[in-house]
């Protein structure tokens, strides 16, 4: 695991809530701010240099968690129960590709017509809810260590979906794991 990965899996849930949406909340400050200060013309899309370092430093920080979630607990089930990691990878990188996508021409003076933008979008969601499958399921699989249904992994689903409060919850139990279960390949320890 590399230094960034680990990071993620050791942090405690309060240190990830601060990084993650205390680095978003006061992005949108910003925004808000700039928004207020700012000529008519350039509130669509001009909220300024610091506003989009902090939504990127908050997007890096949201998929860097997901990603050193789902890959590390990947790599502690046993083959028959892991899932596939193939579109997990892509689903996290095209919500990336699509904000890019999003801020470059839609926000454009000549933005893009809605039948390309929202298939686009919605692709993005999905994404993002192939991402939270992706992570509830690895975590309650970890835990059980058995298949499941999807009532047996729902509440995780959940807490992921609704992230300000998951984490409290879904971070202390990839804590243990993660301090259980160092060397990938191991069988992981009940929690």
């Amino acid at each position: 695991m590399n230094r960034v990965t680990g990071f993620f899996l050791r942090v405690k849930h309060w240190q990830l809530f601060l990084l993650i949406f205390g680095v978003y909340c006061i992005g949108q400050f910003v925004a808000m701010k700039s928004m207020v200060t700012a000529e008519p013309a350039a509130r669509a899309g001009g909220f300024g240099i610091p506003f989009w370092v902090l939504m990127m430093i908050f997007g890096f920080s949201f998929l860097a968690w997901f990603w050193a979630m789902g890959s590390f607990l990947s790599s502690i089930l046993r083959p028959e129960l892991r899932l596939k990691l193939g579109f997990f990878r892509f689903a996290l990188l095209y919500p990336i590709f699509y904000a890019f996508f999003f801020f470059k021409f839609v926000l454009s003076t000549r933005p893009v017509p809605v039948f390309v933008i929202v298939p686009l979008h919605l692709f993005a969601m999905f994404c993002f809810f192939y991402i939270v499958y992706f992570d509830s399921k690895s975590l309650v699989l970890a835990e059980k260590r058995e298949p499941l249904s999807f009532s047996d992994y729902a509440g995780p689903f959940f807490l992921l979906w609704f992230f300000p409060i998951g984490v409290w919850i879904i971070q202390p139990k990839i804590n243990r794991l993660y301090a259980g279960n160092r060397n990938p390949g191991d069988s992981p320890s009940k929690t």
